[in-house]
This record gives structure tokens, C-alpha cells and sequence, in this order.
């Protein structure tokens, strides 16, 4: 930190320690003692000085203080070894007739940095020192030089501004240049269910970068960016390291928030300096993570800051062309997890080429994910890796390596509760006094010795992992999805025929899509359930998700209005993006009448732009291959028509209510999944099938067994058995009624007369 450069509170320390140094220098000549040696200031001492004689300073806050007073007397501690280094050399004895002149030389430059002095406070008191500045200069224009001038002359004296400030000697800087080669530690080996986005860099990045020569000469388009989108967790950054690791040229990772900077032009800057390097080192790799946060919408951008520095991007990547750089290439990869925020211009052809979608993995993904991260691990041999992924519906990468973390803490947990539980802890207390167990813990643990706590005991155990799962809740519920139900087929009674229509518009088409596709059948079906409430329509669309594995998000209808123009089409777009992000998915809309009524004119004018939107999205404008659309309503007959037409809506299910056979098998289904216990399945069939049932839904038979249940409780406090019995049924045949009215239902049959099936 050179004196010159200076600023505030340095620059006034520094005078009042100069005016220290050159006090004791003249204490010593004073007292005839050695003026030579410097002097010793501390922190604490010059602090109380600066205290006493510096009011301006002395308001200053002590730690500040302090800080500045440490780099003032590091900085004149530097000076002061240089100095002593050229005196040193001055000093040394001639050895050849050349080192005379280099003395005489040496002695000169000394007298004549003694002229820019305005008062020479090293050689002389106070008192003489005027007089005697220009002895020097006589001596040295007579050439007759006594060894009290000599003395005098190698003095070490100090270079100085006008302004009294010693002036630093001009060096070099020079900044450590920052390793640019590729990632250790990571491969893409260690990388599951990233195959497809292996491949795609393979194909775009790799080829043209192994084989640059023949690209350029075949006038083969290489790839000069990728941009990797998906949610939080999902692996992007991972597998741009792993990808940059296994091309093993240079690599460049950058912050996108790092390339900010305050003052005007400066980001800009960092962005032409960024990619000079990376033409330098070319063939080079350059990874902007969160590149949305720089690289906005510029028609969004509420400063030109912004819009300047998208252009500046656009610029560079222009410039990187292999043409341009003698076939040699640099690619950007930029990861970002809100890809429609980023400016258009950016994800044209020839700038970001490929966009590769790292969407919530499927099961098999999640299954190979889990095999990479327990590969280095030992497990127990009842792992089950097909159980695990089925159990996992919605963690991306980052979860998973949640849970594995969590299950090894559980893993640890139980060797040290066995620990805790055999070590013995022997303590001279009082035999009354009792330890508390995490007392007990800490002493086993640190009286336990080595071979107490062997490599044998931490194994990893399919007990460990599914009580990890439980622990930890996947990135994509927290995001706003709903991860896979636990609702099965064994959950739901009746409704045989709607199951079958479920299983061949959607489960099947997921599970086995290539055999869909043969038949010229790739697009996928939506369906609309409808009938009166209570038919378990909800219940089918989270069984449905169950079945075919695949990634479900749950939209209820009213959540996606909102009265400020635009939001709610926003709110549309932004489901169907995250739908496409976890492909295969479900997309469950609920109460779908609240969010497409009728477009007659009557309604408020944001209800019909909703309906437009979600007409578009539904349509395929925006690629919707492996989204699978349910909707559930008891009022179709209030729904635009236009969401009914084939390609959309177009297979139309109603749920109706059970028959006497669908009664006894709901009722059935219902006991065996809550009370195993129950046997008695002849008198939930006469229950079922007694004429006081007629109308009930499956919500109306829920109620039904609720009611039994709390009739029983209520009788087994005064008399027992403490279970169900037929009395208890009869109690609640009396209590409960039809939720659906006759003339309800009945207009619900006149709608499927009328051809809504």
C-alpha cells in the first residue's frame, strides 16, 4: 500500500507517525546515540497518542482506530527495509575500478534526492538544519568528499512528496492468475439418470470439439452454448463440473452475481475480460451458474445497467465463433431453474443452442441416482433399490443425497445408543443421583475404547433408508408440487369401468409408450371426471398418479385467480412449465369449473383471457408431451365447450353414484384398509344394501362408518363390547342422509343422456 495512495484515516495516521519517527531521530542525535536505528512503535501506544493530540481522530471509533494505525506501521516497517537494502548496498566495499563509479553514482543519486527535501530532518536539528541543506551540493560540485560528508551523504534518507509524504517506489503488480484447469474429484461416472444430457453434450459438444479440424472443414455448426434448466437439486451444476472434468480443457465456473458491478461499465468489463481469457486458453469450457440473475428480459429491465450488459453477452458470443478463433472452441454453459425469465435473444441459434430440460427424475432415474451415491458405501444385503425409488416420488438429486445423509446419522445414532446402553460409566456420586441420559451418552462415549465401535456395526440397512425418507421432504413439494399419493387401487371400491378407462387413456400410455407410439398415438389424452359430489373423482385422479408412477401436481382451481391483469395467465404457464420440467406428470385440476366458465360475455373480462390461455397451453403450443391433464367438476355444464373438444379434454368420464354392489364393496374396501381386524363383512353387506343407503356416495359411506364408529365408543362406555356391532350400524343409518339430493342427481343423468360421456 504505497504512501501516495493513501486515503482518510491512513493518510493522517501516517503523517503523525512520520512526525513520531522524525522526534526520535532527533532524541538520538541529540544525545549523540545511533540515529540509524528505527524506531519501535505499538498499536496500543500510538493509539493513546493519537488519542491525546489528534482531536479529530480521537472521535473515531476504537476498532477503526486501530486497524488503520496496524497498516500504517506495517506499510513504514516495509519502507524501512527497503531503505536499509540500498544502504546496505551502498555501503558495500568497492571490488574492481567499475564499483567506483558505481559508488560515486550511488552517492550522487542520494545528494540529489536530498534537494526535493524541503527540510532535512535526518541529517541535523531543528536549529542547523537550514543551514546546512546545501552543504551537499558544494561538496559534491568540488568533488572533495571528507568521510563526515560521506557519512552524511550514504545516510539512508527518505524519498518525500512535496506535501511531506515519502514517495513509494513505482513496482509492478502483478495478480495472481487463477487456476483454469478442469475439475477434480467429480466424473460422470458418479452421475445417475443424466443419460439423455450425456448424450446431447456428446452429440453437440463433444464431436465437434474432439474432431474442431474436420468441423471447420465440412463448415459443421459447432455448438457455442448450453443451457441447462430444471428445478433446485437437480444436478445441473454437478454435471457441468462432471462434463468439464471429463473434456479436460480448460474450464472456467462463474457466479453470475459476481459479473455485477456498481459503477457504470464495469460489468460489462468483467464480461469482455471473461471471455478474452477463455479465447486465450481456447478450446475452453466457461459454466455462468444462475445466469437468470443477470441476464433478464431487457423489456423487463428496469434499468439500462441491465439492458447493456445482455447486449455485452450477446456481443461476446457472437465473437466466440470457431471461424473467428481458427476452428478452436469456447463453449457457455449456463444452469438456470427459471428459463423463461432469460432474454430471447440469448436462446436463438447460435448463442444457446441446446436447452437441455434436468427435469424431477423418474423412478428409474432415482433408482440409478441411489446406486451411484451407496456405491462407495457399505450396505446391508436387504437394500432394495427398486423399493427405495418407488418410495422416493419427487426428490431430485439433492434429496436423495439428503436422505443417504440422514440415513448414515441414523446409522451412527444406533451404534452410539448401543453404546450408551453396554458401556459401563463408573462416577464417584452420590448412588441417588441419576445420570440423565444424554450425560450417560457423552461419558460412554468418551470412556468407550476403539475396538467398542467397530467398522462392522456401520452398515447401512434398508431399516436406516426408509426411515430416512420419512425424514426428509423433497425439494418439489416445497416448490408447489404435489409429489406421488399414497392412494392405490386398493383404496378405491367400485367404479370398475372408470378404472379401466383411466388405465387406458393414462397409466397405460405412461408405462408403455412405445407401444402407443407404434399406433400413431403419441399425443397425450386429457380427461375430464364429472359427476355429484362425493363419487370419489379426487380419489381416481391421485390412485391414477399411484399407478403409473409418474409425477403429479395438484391444482385446485380458485388458486390460480387473481385480479391483477396478467397474473393469472402467468400462474397457467407457470404449471404447465413445471409439468413439462418433471415429465412424465400428471396435472390434477380440481373444481376446474371455477377456472374455465363459460365464455359468454357476462363474465369479468380476466376470466376469458384464463380461459385463452389455458386453451393454448392445453393445445400444444407449447409442447405438451408427457403431460397428462385430469380434470374433476360436479357442474360441467358450466365449462367452455372448447376445453371439452378432442386434443384437450376430450375424454369425458362420469362418476356415478354406486349401486347396492358398489356400497357393499366401498364399504369393504374402507374397513380393510383402516381395520384389519374387522371380520365382520356379512354385516356390512345387509348395511350396505339396506334401502335407507339408496343415494349414498362414497363420501356419504366414509360419514356412515364414522358415525358407527362414534356410536360404538359412545355404547361401550356404559355397556361393552368395545366394537362395532350391528346396533352401532343401526345408529348411524339413522343419523346419516343422502348428501345428494334426488332432483341433483337426476340432472346429472340427464346431462349423460344428453351425450356427456
Amino acid at each position: 500500500m504505497p504512501a501516495k495512495v493513501l486515503q482518510g484515516i491512513d493518510r493522517d495516521v501516517y503523517q503523525i507517525i512520520r512526525k513520531l519517527e522524525d522526534e526520535h531521530d532527533q532524541k538520538n542525535q541529540a544525545s549523540n546515540k545511533d540515529g540509524g536505528k528505527s524506531p519501535r512503535f505499538t498499536v496500543s501506544g500510538v493509539y493513546d497518542i493519537v488519542k491525546r493530540s489528534n482531536s479529530s481522530l480521537a472521535r473515531l471509533k476504537k476498532r477503526p482506530l486501530e486497524s488503520s494505525i496496524e497498516r500504517v506501521l506495517r506499510l513504514r516497517k516495509e519502507e524501512r527495509k527497503e531503505f536499509d537494502e540500498e544502504a546496505s548496498l551502498d555501503e558495500a566495499p568497492p571490488t574492481s575500478p567499475k564499483r567506483k563509479e558505481r559508488d560515486y553514482f550511488v552517492m550522487n543519486k542520494h545528494i540529489s534526492k536530498s534537494w526535493d527535501l524541503p527540510r532535512n530532518t535526518r541529517t541535523a536539528s531543528p536549529e542547523t538544519s537550514a543551514p546546512e541543506a546545501p552543504a551537499p551540493e558544494s561538496t559534491a560540485t568540488n568533488g572533495n568528499v571528507s568521510g563526515a560528508d560521506v557519512a552524511t551523504a550514504t545516510t539512508p534518507t527518505v524519498e518525500r512528496e512535496p506535501n511531506g509524504e515519502s514517495r513509494a517506489k513505482r513496482r509492478r503488480f502483478e495478480r495472481p492468475k487463477e487456476d483454469r484447469s478442469p475439475p477434480t474429484g467429480v466424473s460422470l461416472h458418479d452421475l445417475g439418470g443424466m443419460d439423455d444430457a450425456i448424450k446431447i453434450l456428446a452429440e453437440s459438444v463433444t464431436f465437434p470439439m474432439r474432431f474442431s479440424e474436420l468441423c471447420l472443414k465440412n463448415d459443421l455448426e459447432a455448438t457455442r452454448g448450453v443451457l441447462l434448466h430444471g428445478p433446485p437439486g437437480c444436478g445441473k451444476t454437478m454435471l457441468a463440473n462432471a462434463y468439464a472434468a471429463s473434456l479436460g480443457i480448460a474450464f472456467i465456473p462463474v457466479s453470475a452475481p459476481s459479473l455485477i458491478a456498481g459503477l457504470s461499465g464495469e460489468s460489462e468489463r468483467k464480461i469482455r475480460s471473461l471471455y478474452e481469457e477463455a479465447q486465450s486458453l481456447a478450446p475452453c469450457l466457461i459454466f455462468i451458474d444462475e445466469i437468470d440473475a443477470i441476464m433478464g428480459k431487457r423489456e423487463n429491465a428496469s434499468r439500462e445497467m441491465e439492458k447493456r450488459i445482455v447486449a455485452q453477452m450477446l456481443t461476446c458470443m457472437d465473437d466466440s465463433s470457431p471461424q473467428k478463433l481458427g476452428g478452436k472452441l469456447v463453449v457457455t454453459m449456463a444452469a438456470t431453474n427459471r428459463p423463461d425469465s432469460i432474454d430471447p435473444a440469448l436462446r436463438r441459434a447460435g448463442r444457446f443452442n441446446r436447452e437441455i430440460s434436468l427435469g424431477i427424475p423418474n423412478e428409474a432415474a432415482r433408482e440409478s441416482i441411489l446406486r451411484k451415491m451407496l456405491h462407495n458405501s457399505k450396505v446391508s444385503p436387504d437394500i432394495d433399490y427398486k423399493l427405495l425409488a418407488k418410495r422416493t416420488p419427487g426428490f431430485v438429486g439433492a434429496d436423495l443425497k439428503d436422505v443417504v445423509s440422514v440415513a448414515k446419522n441414523e446409522m451412527a445414532r444406533a451404534t452410539m445408543s448401543e453404546l450408551a446402553q453396554t458401556e459401563p460409566v463408573e462416577m464417584d456420586l452420590d448412588p441417588e443421583y441419576q445420570i440423565s441420559p444424554g450425560l450417560r451418552l457423552h461419558l460412554a462415549i468418551m470412556l468407550a475404547g476403539d475396538e467398542a465401535v467397530s467398522e462392522e456395526k456401520f452398515v447401512l440397512t434398508m431399516e436406516h433408508m426408509l426411515e430416512a425418507i420419512g425424514k426428509v421432504q423433497p425439494s418439489a413439494k416445497r416448490e408447489g408440487f404435489t409429489t406421488i399419493p399414497d392412494t392405490t387401487w386398493a383404496h378405491i371400491g367400485a367404479l370398475h369401468d372408470v378404472r379401466n378407462q383411466l388405465m387406458l387413456s393414462i397409466v397405460k400410455p405412461i408405462q408403455n409408450p412405445e407401444r402407443f407410439a407404434s399406433k400413431g398415438l403419441e399425443a397425450p389424452s386429457g380427461v375430464l371426471l364429472w359427476g355429484p359430489p362425493g363419487c370419489g373423482k379426487t380419489l381416481l385422479a391421485k390412485a391414477v398418479a399411484n399407478e403409473s408412477k409418474a409425477n403429479f401436481i395438484s391444482v385446485k382451481g380458485p388458486e390460480l385467480l387473481n385480479r391483477y391483469v396478467g397474473e393469472s395467465e402467468r400462474s397457467v404457464r407457470q404449471v404447465f412449465s413445471r409439468a413439462r420440467a418433471s415429465a412424465p406428470c400428471i396435472l390434477f385440476f380440481d373444481e376446474l369449473d371455477a377456472l374455465v366458465p363459460r365464455r359468454d360475455g357476462n363474465g369479468p373480462e380476466y376470466s376469458a383471457r384464463l380461459v385463452n390461455q389455458l386453451l393454448t397451453e392445453l393445445d400444444g403450443m407449447g409442447s405438451r408431451l408427457g403431460v397428462y391433464v385430469i380434470g374433476a367438476t360436479n357442474r360441467p355444464d358450466i365449462i367452455d365447450p372448447a376445453i371439452l373438444r378432442p386434443g384437450r379434454l376430450g375424454t369425458n368420464i362420469f362418476v356415478d353414484l354406486p349401486d347396492a354392489t358398489g356400497r357393499v364393496d366401498i364399504l369393504k374396501t374402507r374397513m380393510r384398509r383402516l381395520l384389519p381386524s374387522y371380520t365382520d363383512y356379512h354385516i356390512l353387506e345387509a348395511v350396505a344394501r339396506d334401502p335407507r343407503c339408496n343415494g349414498f356416495s362414497g363420501a356419504d359411506l366414509d360419514n356412515l362408518h364414522v358415525a358407527a364408529g362414534q356410536a360404538a365408543v359412545e355404547r361401550a362406555d356404559v355397556r361393552g363390547p368395545d366394537v362395532i356391532t350391528p346396533e352401532d350400524w343401526e345408529v348411524a343409518l339413522t343419523k346419516i342422509k343422502p348428501s345428494v339430493s334426488d332432483s341433483h342427481s337426476s340432472k346429472f343423468r340427464e346431462l349423460k343422456e344428453l351425450g356427456w360421456e
